[in-house]
């Protein structure tokens, strides 16, 4: 038997025709009516609301913000002091120490462009220098060390064997080195080196040979003093 597609007359298996509407049963394409349905039959359409965001969530960013400020405020007003307890604070470079009792500081100016600190005992020929230089990325201490002595050199003066020491923490080289003038006047230098972040830091202590012995004790104490900032 064979369905009509149009009415759904069932007619006999070798019609051609529907018996009830007369549609042609040859195969062919068929195209099938929609499906009618009442309004109550129509599946009913749910729109959901958007679920609103949670509260909590803004209350929790802004939470982080403030405890973020907060904890930057603490730690700047309880982070340890590397100056305290000392006596005088470079304005030149990022170091503060102890001047020794007796000595005073004060600006050292080389020519036009270069201003050192200078510590100094007045009506004493005894001088400390401190000098910071920027370095390359990634200058090792050996490398500064060999870059001062051979400006020594360069000036005449002969460094004497470097040995190991510290600066705050940091590895140090010094060594000694004397040169008399041609006046026969004796003068006797002790240089320390050190590198700290990409700088490079340069103590000089310049006194007569005679009495280097008395102010070296003086200036160990101001480099054991001596603090990074």
């Amino acid at each position: 038997m064979i369905v009509c597609p149009q009415c759904r007359q069932v007619n006999e298996e070798e019609s051609q025709l529907c018996v009830r509407c007369g549609h042609s049963l040859e195969p062919g394409p068929v195209q099938l009516m929609p499906v009618k349905r009442t309004e109550t039959e129509r599946p009913t359409i749910e729109i959901r609301t958007p679920k609103p965001p949670s509260p909590w969530r803004a209350i929790l960013v802004i939470g982080v913000l403030v405890l973020g400020v907060v904890g930057a405020g603490v730690w700047v007003l309880f982070r340890p002091n590397p100056c305290r307890g000392t006596n005088f604070t470079s304005t030149n470079f990022g170091y503060c120490l102890i001047v020794p009792e007796g000595w005073k500081a004060e600006e050292a100016k080389f020519g036009s462009s270069v201003t050192l600190d200078q510590f100094s005992i007045p009506s004493q020929a005894v001088t400390v220098l401190v000098e910071a230089v920027d370095l390359s990325n990634g200058t090792s201490l050996q490398q500064f060390a060999d870059v001062v002595r051979a400006k020594d050199e360069q000036s005449g003066l002969s460094p004497g064997t470097p040995s190991d020491t510290s600066v705050d923490g940091a590895p140090a080289r010094q060594w000694d080195l004397s040169v008399t003038t041609d006046t026969g006047t004796a003068y006797q230098v002790r240089e320390v080196v050190v590198v700290k972040d990409d700088v490079g830091w340069r103590f000089t202590l310049n006194d007569l040979a005679e009495s280097f012995d008395e102010h070296t004790g003086p200036f160990e104490e101001m480099l054991r003093s001596f603090r990074f900032r």
